[in-house]
């Protein structure tokens, strides 16, 4: 399973290419579900917050956004740093660690590239174009969204 992340510096502006494999697994397999293309200008005088605001407002429509936006801030605040203290649950998205190694990744400190793992989890697990909103659902029910342990992860409030 392949996942690229490239960044190029140009003047005032910072373009990042993104592949996104939102996975499908068949027989050990994945599969490039979708590629998008998103200019970041002056993304270095934004807040941590608004990076990944802006991040998921280029990559989703505005009623996916607002269901992973609206997990983040109940999560973590969406911050990058936030650790649970009863659980390996960190970041944005408060991965567990065996989640990540589930979707073939390590953790990150890099905000984006937590909000990309929590993307991929959300996708896997929930699937369809719907899955942002089936995990608030879901989330709104039973205080968490990440089941891959079938239990409530602590959260880093």
């Amino acid at each position: 399973m392949s996942r690229k992340t490239s960044t190029i510096s140009l003047g005032i502006g910072i373009v990042m290419v993104l592949l996104l494999t939102l996975i499908t697994r068949s027989e050990n397999q994945s599969q490039v579900r979708e590629v998008k293309v998103i200019s970041v200008q002056s993304a270095v005088t934004l807040t941590e917050k608004d990076r990944i605001n802006l991040f998921i407002d280029e990559l989703m429509t505005k009623k996916q956004a607002g269901c992973l936006k609206s997990i983040l801030m109940r999560e973590s605040n969406m911050r990058s740093k936030a650790q649970s203290k009863s659980s390996s649950a960190k970041g944005v998205g408060q991965l567990l660690d065996s989640t990540y190694a589930n979707l073939g990744l390590k953790h990150s400190a890099d905000p984006l590239a937590q909000v990309i793992a929590t993307i991929a989890y959300v996708s896997q697990h929930y699937g369809g174009t719907n899955a942002f909103c089936k995990a608030w659902a879901f989330h709104q029910k039973h205080n968490y969204y990440n089941i891959v342990t079938g239990k409530q992860i602590g959260r880093a409030h």
